[in-house]
């Protein structure tokens, strides 16, 4: 049983919101490895337009919405990096992580503008800079770097979306060498020019003791939900399942889905909009099956981050969105 407690934005106090328009949600403390990994956000904040944040609390009666002095972060940007792209941090060998060198050469969009990055770069703990560039053939249509330990050895993998000029997206992973960056591995090209996919979360999504990080293959035009394990000879496909959208054509907004525990199983689950966007799902591989274990009514379209919360402190988890209405959903199970 599924309940959802919704707060339409005009019934924010008006004498604290003016602005009915949401524009980003946001949790605390802040993700800064570029991809949903198990864990709940005690708080979250919620951006207008106008640029006042609000901090959302949840209890048995509904949502309430406090007005919030949220000190902005100074942003940080570093040479040549993409004038929309993101920087990546960890506190292991990996400092901090961006992509650089915009070119014009793969003219998609997907991402809001036709500008994507020829080359991966990378900051050392000790303070050395390292670059990989890629050849004429590909770009990094990506805003971000991820950094993960998919193999489980302490050390953090680097993953990008690639597209290729003729053959699409792959998911491409990347390890930091003593001086370099090297290629590791990588899944098959979507096979055509212009499709492509986005990351979706990382977990041990099917109980196996292993790591699997999850994708949405064309999230524009009927997206399947892919699961893909690190070994011997690269990524090898794990899992698959048709039906899913976590990005919008010309969005920014990479971070539409969350991992959660959602049935207590002790086994993460993956919560992702369906192929329309106006529905949330909640899906399990659990043993290897494929189930969906939670599903919200249809509704307007999901167009803001997805968090994984628990923000009434009662240990469980809750589902945190914005919709196109500027209605705030939080989910619980």
């Amino acid at each position: 049983m599924l309940s959802a407690l919704l707060l339409p934005a005009s019934a924010w106090p008006t004498e604290t919101f003016r602005s009915m328009c949401i524009k980003t949600i946001e949790r605390e403390p802040p993700s800064n490895r570029g991809i949903a990994t198990p864990g709940l956000a005690q708080q979250a904040f919620v951006q207008q337009c106008d640029g006042f944040w609000a901090r959302i609390h949840a209890g048995p009666d509904g949502l309430v919405l406090e007005k919030f002095d949220r000190t902005e972060r100074p942003e940080t940007r570093m040479p040549t990096m993409l004038p929309d792209g993101e920087i990546t941090q960890s506190p292991g060998r990996v400092k901090k992580a961006w992509l650089s060198g915009p070119t014009g050469i793969y003219s998609h969009g997907i991402l809001g503008d036709p500008v994507e990055a020829s080359a991966l770069n990378v900051l050392t703990a000790q303070g050395q800079k390292i670059t990989y560039r890629i050849d004429q053939r590909s770009v990094f249509e990506d805003l971000r770097v991820r950094l993960v330990d998919l193999d489980g050895d302490g050390r953090e993998e680097l993953v990008v979306i690639r597209s290729y000029l003729e053959e699409g997206s792959a998911l491409s992973v990347f390890r930091l060498g003593r001086r370099s960056i090297r290629p590791l591995a990588e899944t098959p090209p979507i096979g055509q020019s212009h499709r492509w996919l986005n990351p979706a979360g990382v977990a041990d999504f099917d109980g196996d003791g292993k790591i699997e990080i999850a994708y949405v293959e064309t999230p524009h035009i009927g997206g399947t939900l892919r699961l893909y394990q690190l070994g011997i000879g690269g990524l090898h496909q794990e899992h698959e399942a048709p039906g899913f959208s976590n990005h919008k054509i010309g969005s920014r907004m990479l971070d539409m889905s969350a991992v959660v525990d959602w049935n207590g199983d002790g086994t993460p689950d993956l919560a992702v909009p369906d192929a329309s966007r106006r529905r949330m799902r909640v899906v399990s591989f659990a043993g290897g099956k494929f189930s969906n274990i939670a599903r919200m009514a249809e509704g307007p379209e999901i167009m803001t981050r997805v968090l994984a919360t628990d923000l009434d402190g009662d240990g469980k988890p809750e589902l945190l969105y914005g919709l196109a209405d500027n209605t705030i959903v939080l989910m619980r199970p």
